[in-house]
C-alpha cells in the first residue's frame, strides 16, 4: 500500500518511514501541509498518515485543503499526542485516530483497517 506521512518531527517521520517499509508498504515523507498538498497533484496515496500538530498549517486545515482542492480525501489515520486530539476529530469528517504513543502492532492495524474499508467501498 502507497502510504503519505505528513509530519513534522524528522524523527517520527523518518521512523515511520522506516517501519512502514519494513511491513512491505511504500512510504513516501513529507513535512508539511503545504508539500502534501504539491504531492497530492501528482500522487494519489492508499492512506494518509496526519500529525495533527503541523507547523504553519494544522492537520486540520491540511485535512479541510485536501478536500477543497480534490473534493475527496485519501483514507486517513490522524497520528497525534496533541492534547484534546480525539475532540480534534469531529474536524476531519471519516478520518481514524491513533494517539501516540502507539504500538507498531496498532499503527498496522490500523492502517490495514483503513485500507480493507478504503476497497470494501
Amino acid at each position: 500500500m502507497k502510504v503519505l506521512v505528513v509530519e513534522d518531527d524528522r524523527s517520527v517521520r523518518e521512523t515511520l518511514g522506516i517501519v512502514l517499509e519494513a511491513y512491505n508498504h511504500s512510504a513516501d515523507l513529507i513535512e508539511s501541509g503545504e508539500e502534501a498538498l504539491t504531492y497530492l497533484e501528482k500522487i494519489w496515496p492508499d492512506v494518509l498518515l496526519l500529525d495533527l500538530a503541523l507547523i504553519g498549517m494544522s492537520g486540520e486545515e491540511v485535512y479541510k485543503k485536501i478536500g477543497e482542492r480534490f473534493g475527496k480525501v485519501p483514507p486517513t489515520v490522524v497520528l497525534s499526542a496533541v492534547q484534546h486530539g480525539e475532540a480534534r476529530m469531529r474536524n476531519l469528517p471519516g478520518a481514524r485516530f491513533l494517539a501516540k504513543p502507539y504500538t507498531l502492532e496498532q499503527l498496522i492495524g490500523v492502517l490495514q483497517e483503513v485500507f480493507a474499508e478504503r476497497n470494501a467501498a
